[in-house]
């Protein structure tokens, strides 16, 4: 089986990959395999495109979600399927598929495993695993140091947000479904094509990745003590109960707001409003357990 393993050498626990990569050429030694440690996501999704186009049968990736994300242009709609060695820092798509977090077995995982066929989003031409998100969020990921979060992992994202929390203003968004056109005043929009949006939390239960559908939440913003009441009730998975949290589900959305807000796809920077999302159904084979 010819293999292309891509490790990100930023990626958040990439030490203890360094460690073991003797250990994983020799797990890797019966298959013909190469190497590529790129330096940013456009070498990682030109090494993965030449894997495609030569016929390889796994992409394993081993880093964090961005990292992951950078080689979906090139696996979508592909007959390569992606492995997951979770090497990052938070591995939420790992979560998702309950991959293991231990690099041996998630090997396995990546060699042995199930194939499954799910979807993908896209927003604006650009594909994505788990999520787009809208507003608050995004505006936490852009404003994170690089430095900071090699330093102190997730934690830069809780010190980000604490910092972003008080001085973040909603926005009026727009949104676009079909013939149906709404606007709503809100600080945050997450259009999940997963459940789980980071660590154990999920904010679309009820979301598959096999469905055709986008998973939409919305934190509209009425009361100034909406954005505390929201927090509390996400964090003890009641927020579909608040008043000013909606969900639904589309297969295609366009998003404007009103003043523009930041975007981030799969935890990574990803530019700003408008937006034009749809779901690209079973685009990308992921190798899952059994």
């Amino acid at each position: 089986m010819r293999i292309l393993l891509i490790l990100n050498p930023k990626a958040g626990n990439i030490p203890a990959a360094r460690v073991a990569l003797v250990e994983l050429a020799a797990m890797l030694s019966g298959h013909a395999l190469e190497m590529a440690l790129p330096a940013s996501a456009a070498e990682a999704e030109a090494a993965a495109r030449a894997a495609v186009a030569a016929g390889f049968a796994r992409v394993l990736v081993g880093g964090g979600d961005g990292t992951v994300n950078s080689v979906l242009p090139a696996l979508a709609g592909s007959d390569t399927a992606l492995g997951i060695l979770p090497v990052g820092t938070v591995n939420v798509l790992a979560r998702e598929f309950r991959i293991p977090l231990t690099l041996e077995s998630a090997l396995k995982v990546a060699l042995q495993g199930t194939p499954r066929r799910v979807d993908l989003g896209q927003a604006n031409g650009k594909p994505f695993a788990l999520m787009a998100g809208l507003g608050f969020d995004a505006r936490v990921v852009a404003d994170v140091m690089p430095e900071l979060k090699t330093l102190i992992g997730p934690f830069a994202y809780v010190t980000a947000g604490l910092q972003a929390l008080a001085v973040h203003k909603s926005s009026q968004f727009r949104l676009t479904m079909d013939a149906l056109t709404v606007t709503v005043p809100a600080w945050l929009m997450i259009v999940g094509n997963a459940a789980y949006y980071t660590y154990e939390l999920s904010l679309s239960p009820d979301a598959r990745m096999d469905d055709g559908l986008l998973d939409v939440c919305i934190f509209g913003e009425q009361t100034a003590l909406d954005r505390v009441t929201q927090l509390m009730a996400t964090a003890v998975g009641l927020h579909a109960q608040h008043p000013n949290v909606t969900l639904f589900r589309a297969s295609t959305l366009r998003i404007a707001a009103q003043p523009d807000v930041h975007v981030q796809l799969d935890g990574d920077p990803a530019g700003s409003t408008p937006l034009d999302i749809s779901v690209l159904p079973k685009a990308l084979t992921v190798m899952t357990p059994e």
